[in-house]
Formats: C-alpha cells, structure tokens, sequence
C-alpha cells in the first residue's frame, strides 16, 4: 500500500558565502495513512526543514519526499494536502469568514461546501464571533487557530502542521488534540511537528524523533513507552505469615485498603514475586508496569547523541 508520506534518503545542504550545513542527513521513513505521527526534536533539529521539503519550498539536496506516491515537487502531491507553518502571515485586513473563503478556493472544494463548513469550522474553535472580525485585531491563539482553519477548510486527506497549537491556552489544545483524533477516525494522516510531548503521547501512533539532522527513533508510542519500563507493582491480599519475610528484597508496604503491594524493578524480580506469592497462597489483585515517559525517551536519545547547539 502507498504511504501517505514518505522520506527516502533525504538529505538538505544549505549553502551560503562558502560555508555549509547539513539540516537533514539521509532520513528515510514511512508515514501510512490514517496515522498520527508525531515530529520531534530540539530546535534546529531538521523538523521544518522536512516538512518544507514535503511542500516544495525547499529543494533537497539529495534524496526525495513523496506524499501519496507523488513526488513532493509535482504539484499534484498537495492536492490532498493541508499546511500549517510554524511561522506566517495573512492578510489582516480580511475577516475570518473572507480568509476562509478564499483559502477554500484555493483548495477547490465546492464552494456552497466551504460556505457551509465555515460556521461549523470556527464554532468547533470556539471562535464564531470572530467571523466578522479582521484578522489584524486577532489574538496570538485566535491567529493560529485561523492558520490551523486553513488548512482545515479544504477537507484534506494529509495534514502537515508545524508547532499547531503554539500560543492556545489549555483548553484550545484539548479541543484540537479532540479533532485529531477524531481526523484519524475518517482515516485521515496527520503529521505534526511539536515540543509538547505530552500532546503527543496521548494521541500520536508513531513519533519521529531527530537531532542535527539525523533520524534517532521511529517508532510506535507504546513501543518507545515500553522500552522504558521503570519495573512493575504487584498488588495482592492474603498468603500464609511467611509470605512478607518470604519478598524480602523487595519494596513492600500495604496500601491504605490494607492490600499489600510489591515493587519490583525488572521483569525477572517480577516473575520471581508473583511465584513467591501464588506458592504461599495469596492471591493477586493487580499487576501494573511502571512505564516512564515520552519525554523520558526523548531526553535519554539527546543525551546519547548530544543536544543540538541551535
């Protein structure tokens, strides 16, 4: 099956006054269709880089981008696309509803369908008093919202976003973390770059993760949260009086249920508890592992390779 995107080999050189520097060195990766897919990195990393590349307003130096089979400097691969980059600036003399309008346009979706999605769009936003309001009297969060509006507006198959809820307060990105998910459930791709890790392990079925420009990671969320296991609670009632002396060795205490629980710090303490347990005639109430983070993950893969200096 076609990826929706696809990286190959991707490399970009800038080159200015006889220096150089490599934002992107050879990475190749699959995004399928119906993922989130979550880009992460220091600043400077190479994250904007790639996503320009996909969109054509970067060359690469050497490698390719596709986007639905289609190489990335064919016109025709952004037919199903919607883009939000990290930095931009609209006309700020239109209003919301006109912005909309000509973007949906651009996008050539039947123009009744925009009209008709328009009031929709900005009350999901939680921003239908801004219809009639020029952009240039916009909040910060207002302003991204409309950029992220835009790249709504023309029902795309694939969203690219850069930094999407940059400057939303909490519930904005909640809201939008919803409409993601929701996106994904019409089977629908979205690959956003971000720095809110948190957003990404809720929501995200894969991460990219690069430094300097170099691919660290690509991985499922769950995989990256399991390699991280931080050891494994066992909670269980009853057993003969031996039992307590019998987990010696491990962290006990009875929780305030007057359960008693185990910690245990890797899988093979683990399989010995819950063996001691059962032989001694208690009965197991629960078995939790402990999983780290994300960010964990992504902190450990920086200090491995160095943080990037930009």
């Amino acid at each position: 099956m076609t990826p929706a995107l696809r990286f190959d080999k991707l490399a970009k050189i800038y080159r200015e006054r006889g220096s150089s520097k490599r934002a992107l060195n050879g990475i190749s990766f699959d995004i399928e269709a119906g993922e989130i897919v979550g880009f992460l990195g220091p600043n400077g990393a190479g994250k904007t880089t790639a996503m320009h590349v996909l969109m054509d307003i970067l060359f690469p130096t050497s490698g390719r981008a596709e986007i639905m089979g289609f190489d990335s400097r064919d016109p025709q691969s952004r037919q199903q696309v919607g883009f939000l980059p990290e930095i931009f600036a609209f006309d700020g003399f239109l209003t919301g509803t006109r912005f909309l309008k000509l973007f949906g346009s651009l996008s050539g979706r039947n123009q009744d369908s925009v009209a008709a999605h328009i009031p929709e769009l900005l009350a999901f936003l939680d921003m239908p008093d801004a219809a009639n309001v020029r952009i240039k009297n916009y909040s910060k969060g207002m302003t991204q919202k409309i950029g992220l509006a835009q790249a709504l507006i023309g029902d795309p198959q694939i969203l690219i976003l850069d930094e999407p809820t940059s400057g939303m307060d909490p519930i904005a990105k909640a809201r939008i973390k919803q409409l993601f998910v929701r996106l994904r459930s019409q089977g629908k791709t979205v690959f956003l770059s971000t720095h809110i890790l948190s957003d990404v392990e809720d929501i995200a079925d894969r991460v990219a993760i690069i430094n300097q420009g170099e691919l660290l990671a690509y991985d499922r969320v769950s995989s990256l949260l399991a390699a991280d296991e931080r050891g494994y609670k066992i909670v269980f009632t009853g057993g003969a009086a031996e039992l307590w002396t019998a987990l010696s060795g491990h962290t006990k205490h009875t929780d305030d249920r007057g359960r008693m629980e185990v910690t245990c710090p890797d899988r093979e303490s683990k399989d010995l508890a819950l063996q001691v347990i059962l032989q001694h005639g208690g009965d197991i109430v629960s078995l939790k592992a402990l999983g780290g983070s994300l960010q964990s993950q992504f902190l450990r893969l920086m200090h491995q390779e160095g943080l990037s200096d930009d």
